[in-house]
């Protein structure tokens, strides 16, 4: 069964075109995702299709049979319900049946021989049935449960709710609908993992078609079986898994830019033999080049020879070795706890990367370690020579009512316009998108902008909160490629599995407002990581007992142990400092000819960098547990053995 169809269709903004006279169909059972640069077509397509939108020409066509489910990406009419309340108003077909039962049992109330209303209520009972409306609470409950709503959320009026909350009660009101076709618009940008993998499931189960915009290639890989790609204002479709679809994308674009420069090629042949031969003996043979030329359907230049981001992460120099210590933190807001006794450290060259699920307290250690929020017991330290850089998801550090360039200029008055206008033009911002107003901006370019300000001005230790929200494949590239090549530090909350395995080697898992950290990235978390089921604990005394000495003894053992690591830092800082001085008299306060005083401090220098040598490998024994050191330990010999030299 076709479910949609569109022939010819156009769409342009102002002088942009959009979509240039595509056709496709969308047929039951089709898995597709929907894929481009931001600003590209993807969300005017899905409004399109859902009739929020006219065309410009060309037609789509909606069978009787076909029901659209679709919630956009940035929602903002939200009524006064509750989110259960918000949730079922997807089947308002079936709350007007229930309305309707209700009504004609209070008829039979007070006349139990009414037969025209018990042979009506007998119908509507059966439809009600038959349209799963005993089923459907249940059906709710589980997919806000799926995405993350606890039963205590269920009354709370939509009003109160943040703005990645509405958009995941948006989502789960989609999955609710009896629509047959899903348009799902990001739906994974404001879940947690274990959310992503609870709709990957849901999605793989589900006997509903679906058009979906994502750029979590985890995601798409996981879901879908076709993949449609807008670009210059047409749709490619790859038939396939999304592993195919780039390695196909790829191939495409070889032989597509193979073709082009073979026809530029000729095209400058015949080019050239009509100029030398207009006015000669062969001028019959130059005018009918001339009108090959005419009629030649010339190739479009490669998609890659478009604006494209090429992030570049510079630091601010080098700062001393211990980046950041949170020693025994506990967060929160007033006298309620979100996360309790947080320990790690962060240290020159860390890659860390910051997970755990909605509401576990992620963003509100990251304001504590910023300073916009005290934290209620413990002690957060910047090492010396740290330079901070913030991204905030909410994106709001961008004026929204100002122009791209004006936003960028805001952070550096007296630079020239030229080289504002090249900074931007490394994030994709080009010719007259600089002078676009940023409210009119497409989530992902917000956030290249945002990105931009940030990285305008060096620093040495970056800290990104959901940082790939709404960008696209290309832009998440390029700043992958910028992270792996960043020598500074930086710590990143997120929740796309394929962009932690690239760019993090340390994974800090929040979970029941503890912490816990892995050595490795994202697949090494998931490998390793297995949460315990919960002790049943005996009623007895002697068990309490017993459980009060146990706190004692690891409290003991706690506390010698941050002070064993307390002094070895002091020392390493000290050293530090002792070895920088020297650097600076080695350099140009001692004559080149007093051969013997710098024999002495080169020496000494040597003496001072083992033994900083010495204590990095004492504070690392203290940072890891033993079986992590042991597996590093073997790591180690093993790379020995394959590289003696």
């Amino acid at each position: 069964m076709t479910l949609i169809a569109a022939d010819r269709l156009s769409k342009r903004f102002n002088e942009q075109v959009i979509l240039d006279r595509v056709s496709f169909t969308i047929v039951a059972g089709e898995r597709i995702g929907l894929v481009g640069r931001n600003g590209s077509g993807k969300t005017t397509l899905f409004e399109l299709i859902a009739g929020l939108q006219e065309v410009d020409s060309g037609t789509v066509t909606r069978p009787k049979g076909c029901y659209v489910d679709y919630i956009e990406q940035e929602k903002s009419d939200y009524h006064d319900l509750t989110l259960f309340e918000y949730v079922a108003s997807a089947r308002e077909d079936l709350l007007q049946i229930r309305r309707d039962i209700t009504r004609l049992e209070a008829v039979l109330a007070e006349n139990p021989e009414d037969r025209n209303s018990l042979t009506r209520l007998g119908s509507i009972q059966s439809r009600f049935e038959h349209e799963g409306g005993f089923t459907f609470e249940n059906e709710i409950k589980t997919i806000l449960t799926g995405l993350s709503f606890g039963e205590e959320r269920y009354h709370d009026r939509m009003i109160n709710f943040s703005g990645g909350e509405k958009n995941r009660a948006g989502l789960a009101r989609a999955l609710a609908g009896k629509g047959n076709l899903l348009l799902l618009d990001e739906p994974t940008n404001h879940l947690d993992i274990d959310s992503t993998l609870w709709l990957e499931d849901y999605l793989n189960k589900t006997n509903k078609s679906f058009l979906v915009v994502s750029h979590d290639r985890t995601f798409l890989g996981n879901t879908v079986d076709k993949v449609w790609e807008i670009t210059r204002g047409k749709i490619d479709v790859y038939h396939g898994t999304f592993e195919k679809y780039l390695s196909e994308r790829a191939e495409r674009i070889r032989l597509h830019e193979h073709h082009y420069r073979h026809q530029q090629d000729e095209i400058k042949r015949i080019e050239d033999f009509i100029r030398r031969n207009m006015a000669g003996q062969k001028t019959k043979q130059a005018q009918s080049k001339l009108k090959y030329l005419a009629r030649i359907k010339r190739l479009p230049p490669p998609p890659t020879e478009g604006a494209s981001v090429a992030i570049n992460l510079s630091s601010s120099g080098r700062s001393y070795a211990h980046v950041l210590e949170v020693e025994n933190v506990t967060v929160g807001y007033g006298h309620r706890e979100v996360a309790s006794y947080i320990d790690f450290d962060i240290y020159r060259g860390d890659r860390v990367g910051l997970i755990g699920a909605n509401g576990s307290g992620k963003s509100t250690i990251l304001k504590a370690l910023i300073g916009e929020l005290a934290p209620i017991e413990g002690d957060i330290q910047l090492g010396n020579k740290v330079n901070v850089a913030y991204f905030d998801q909410e994106l709001s550090n961008l004026m929204l009512e100002r122009t791209v360039l004006e936003n960028l200029w805001e952070v550096d008055p007296m630079a020239e316009s030229g080289s504002i206008r090249s900074f931007l033009g490394r994030f994709g911002f080009t010719g007259d998108d600089c002078f676009k107003i940023v409210s009119s901006l497409s989530g992902g370019e917000k956030t290249k902008l945002s990105l931009a300000r940030l990285l305008y001005h060096p620093a040495n230790f970056l800290i990104f909160d959901e940082p790939t929200n709404h960008l696209d494949l290309d832009s998440r590239e390029a700043l992958e490629q910028a992270l792996r090549e960043y020598d500074g530090s930086y710590l990143v909350v997120s929740h796309d599995r394929y962009f932690l395995d690239a760019v993090v080697d340390k994974i800090l898992h929040i979970h029941d407002g503890s912490l816990k950290t892995y050595l490795g990235n994202y697949s090494y978390f998931r490998e390793k990581s297995v949460l315990p089921p919960p002790v049943k604990q005996k009623n007895s005394e002697s068990t309490s007992k017993q459980s009060w000495l146990d706190f004692k003894e690891r409290s003991k053992r706690r506390s010698r142990h941050k002070k064993e690591v307390r002094a070895t830092r002091e020392k390493i800082a000290q050293l530090e400092k002792e070895v920088e001085a020297m650097t600076v008299q080695l350099d140009g306060n001692v004559a080149h000819s007093d051969w013997e005083k710098l024999h002495e401090m080169t020496a000494r220098k040597s003496e001072l960098e083992s033994e900083l040598i010495d204590l990095y490998e004492k504070l690392e024994a203290h940072r890891y547990p033993e079986e992590v050191r042991t597996k590093a330990e073997a790591e180690i010999k093993k790379l020995s053995k394959m590289h003696p030299y």
